[in-house]
C-alpha cells in the first residue's frame, strides 16, 4: 500500500504547529492514497522517522514523503533528505520518495493577487510588489524566487521584485531604491506561510529605517500563509516524487 507523509518545519509555537496539522488534516482528506501522515522536521512530533514508521506498521509498502515548504533550502534539500536516507538504511525493503517543495506554482497567483486587493493595490505603473522570503544562498531558492516573480509580474503587468529578510539581496535595499527613485508605494507581501515571527520582523525593521511620508507609502500585507490552493499543489507533488538527492553544501 502506498504512503504518503507531509513534514512541516515545525515550531516552538503551539499555536504555529496546530495551524499546520489543521491545514495537513484537510490535505489529508483528499485520500489519493491509503495512507497518510504528518510529521515535522524538528521542534515538534512527529519526527519524521516517527511518521514513516507508522506509515509502515500500518502496512506501507511504498512511502511518499512530501515537504510542506515554499521554497528549498538547508532543510528542503539537505536535512529532510538525510533523514530519509536514514530511514531507508533501516527499512531497505520499503522504496521511499520525496517530493520537489512548493516552489513557483502558478497557482500561488490568486492568492498573492488577493493579499495586494486586501491592502489597496491600485496596480498601477508607479507602485512595487515585493515578495519577501527569509534567505537561502541554493541557486535553487534563487530560481524558484525569480520564476515567482516572473508569473506575478507577468500576471499584474507592473514591477515585481524579490528580496531576502536574512541575508541579500536584502529586501530593505529593495524599498529604499525603489522610494528614492520617485516610485509612489512598495507593497510587500511577506512569503511565509504564517503570520509570526518573520512577519512581525518586517515591520519591526520597516518602522526602524523609515518614518515619515516615506513610512506611509510602504504596505506590509497579509502572508502568503495557507490557502486552499496549497491543497492541490501538494497533492501534485506527491504525484510526482522522485528518489531523494542530497545536497552536500548548506546555502
Amino acid at each position: 500500500m502506498e504512503a504518503i507523509v507531509y513534514i512541516s518545519h515545525g515550531s516552538r509555537s503551539n499555536a504555529w504547529n496546530e495551524q499546520y496539522i489543521s491545514f495537513i488534516s484537510e490535505t489529508m482528506k483528499k485520500t489519493i492514497a491509503p495512507i497518510q501522515a504528518y510529521g515535522f522536521f524538528e521542534l515538534a512530533s512527529p519526527s519524521i522517522g516517527e511518521a514513516i514508521q507508522s506509515c509502515i506498521e500500518k502496512g506501507a509498502t511504498k512511502i511518499t514523503v512530501v515537504p510542506v515548504l515554499l521554497l528549498s533550502g538547508n532543510h528542503a534539500l539537505i536535512d529532510i533528505p538525510t533523514e530519509i536516507a536514514e530511514a531507508q538504511e533501516l527499512f531497505p525493503s520499503i522504496p521511499i520518495t520525496y517530493a520537489n517543495v512548493l516552489g513557483s506554482d502558478r497557482l500561488f497567483l490568486p492568492t498573492i493577487v488577493n493579499k495586494l486587493c486586501e491592502k489597496g493595490y491600485q496596480q498601477t505603473g508607479d507602485e512595487m510588489v515585493l515578495l519577501v522570503a527569509h534567505g537561502s544562498g541554493h541557486e535553487e531558492t534563487l530560481l524558484e524566487l525569480t520564476e515567482l516573480t516572473n508569473l506575478v509580474r507577468e500576471e499584474l503587468g507592473s514591477t515585481v521584485e524579490w528580496g531576502f529578510l536574512s541575508r541579500e539581496p536584502h529586501y530593505l535595499k529593495k524599498v529604499e531604491n525603489f522610494l528614492s527613485n520617485n516610485g509612489s508605494a512598495v507593497y510587500i507581501v511577506p512569503h511565509f506561510l504564517s503570520k509570526g515571527g518573520f512577519t512581525a520582523k518586517i515591520e519591526k525593521q520597516l518602522n526602524e529605517v523609515f518614518s515619515g511620508e516615506k513610512r506611509s507609502r510602504i504596505v506590509l500585507c497579509n502572508p502568503t500563509g495557507y490557502h486552499q490552493e496549497l491543497h492541490t499543489m501538494l497533492v501534485n507533488r506527491a504525484q510526482s516524487a522522485k528518489k531523494p538527492i542530497i545536497k552536500t553544501v548548506k546555502g
